[in-house]
């Protein structure tokens, strides 16, 4: 990663030594000595170059390799689901009411970032932006009471998605209800963060699902079909900023990102507004991770995934017991139906007494960790919720004998 922050700097001094050497080529005899030089100076560079980004890939392989050796059940924790919701699953109150996993994956440990000199500038804006109102927050909404059956397990999950990051839902609850700006919205989801303008975007390619083009001709595509229009103009923002910044941190590609046709000009002019803006930490692109909804609390990186990132850690989220339609849903399961799915998936055998299934060890925001399986096996939360198909890895569970 350090090779591609390196080749930027000495890229442009190539091409000025280029310059001078060829510009120069008829030169009086007393300079040659000079010229000589110069030519020394020319191959040295590309040397430093080639030497750089060798250790670059070195370091990647390391680490991959230091990952495949983990002899234990973690060792699947190195890829993840990109984790959201689909637009179609917002309804017209904009809560959620249904998601669709992504079929591609998400390296957790690949957290190295690179590191990118930017000024503190802001974004011209054009387009005619909507103002910022608030509305009064609803009451607070209890889990339902739901019938459980002798030999059924209830599992009460909070939130959509994995937690970790911006929550698409609580960007919209902060805007409407909080009247937050799309920068506010961030630094809340991604705290200790800097948001700059790249200076890059108007110009540079992007790659999205295999697609090449312009940053304004694919991000709102990638905008629309995270959230559409919907929501608030500053959640559309701040949605905006999260996906560029995500596309950037990957090398301008953005890997397991979808795009969606039909993009209305509020989406258009909310990505126009915001265009090049990226969120850095420590001068280094951030991790913008993102999902649909949170359950009180994001949850913190370290908990779900593998790295322990300080822009990704846990974070309240106080309207969504009040306002999100996944706070709280209840998920009944037979106890014969748990064991099935659990012992195919880790394959174990699973003692006769289910109130030793499951235990959670939580982790920062209520979330879930791990689990110990019937004191055999330890998994990531996050692993656990989709054995079981729950909605969040923040959950709890009861077991009626």
């Amino acid at each position: 990663m350090l090779s591609n922050c390196f080749s930027r700097e000495i890229k442009p001094l190539k091409a000025r030594i280029m310059g001078v050497f060829f510009m120069k080529i008829r030169i009086p005899l007393k300079r040659i000595a000079m010229t000589l030089t110069s030519v020394m100076m020319f191959v040295t560079v590309f040397s430093m170059v080639d030497i750089v980004e060798g250790a670059g890939t070195l370091n990647e392989q390391m680490l991959r390799e230091e990952q495949g050796s983990q002899k234990s059940v973690y060792a699947d924790n190195d890829i993840k689901e990109w984790w959201k919701a689909d637009l179609s699953a917002y309804n017209d109150s904009l809560a959620l009411v249904g998601y669709e996993d992504a079929p591609k994956v998400i390296k957790e440990a690949a957290v190295e970032t690179t590191v990118t000199t930017v000024a503190e500038t802001e974004t011209p804006v054009t387009t005619t932006q909507p103002a910022i109102t608030t509305r009064q927050v609803p009451a607070e909404t209890q889990p339902p009471v739901v019938a459980v059956s002798a030999g059924e397990f209830a599992f009460t999950t909070y939130g959509y998605g994995h937690g970790v990051g911006l929550s698409q839902n609580g960007a919209n609850s902060y805007a409407i209800y909080g009247g937050y700006n799309y920068q506010e919205i961030l630094k809340h989801y991604y705290p200790g963060i800097t948001i700059s303008n790249t200076g890059t975007a108007a110009t540079e390619q992007i790659t999205v699902d295999g697609v090449t083009g312009s940053v304004m001709d694919l991000l709102p595509l990638v905008v629309n079909y995270e959230i559409g229009s919907s929501m608030s103009f500053e959640a559309i923002k701040a949605q905006a900023v999260a996906a560029y910044t995500y596309i950037k941190y990957n090398g301008n590609n953005g890997r397991d990102l979808r795009m969606k046709g039909g993009v209305s000009q509020t989406v258009i002019d909310a990505c126009a507004a915001v265009l090049g803006e990226a969120c850095y930490y420590n001068g280094s692109y951030a991790l913008t991770m993102f999902y649909a909804s949170s359950g009180g609390y994001t949850a913190s990186c370290k908990d779900v995934f593998v790295a322990n990132l300080p822009y990704l850690t846990s974070t309240a989220c106080e309207y969504d017991a009040s306002v999100d339609g996944h706070y709280g849903t209840v998920r009944v399961m037979s106890s014969s139906s748990v064991k099935e799915k659990l012992e195919s998936s880790l394959g174990i055998r699973l003692s006769a007494d289910p109130n030793n299934w499951i235990s959670i060890v939580e982790g920062d925001g209520g979330y879930a960790a791990y689990v110990v399986v019937d004191g055999q096996v330890t998994v990531k939360g996050n692993t656990f919720r989709s054995y079981l198909g729950l909605k969040s890895p923040k959950f709890t569970y009861t077991f009626t004998s």
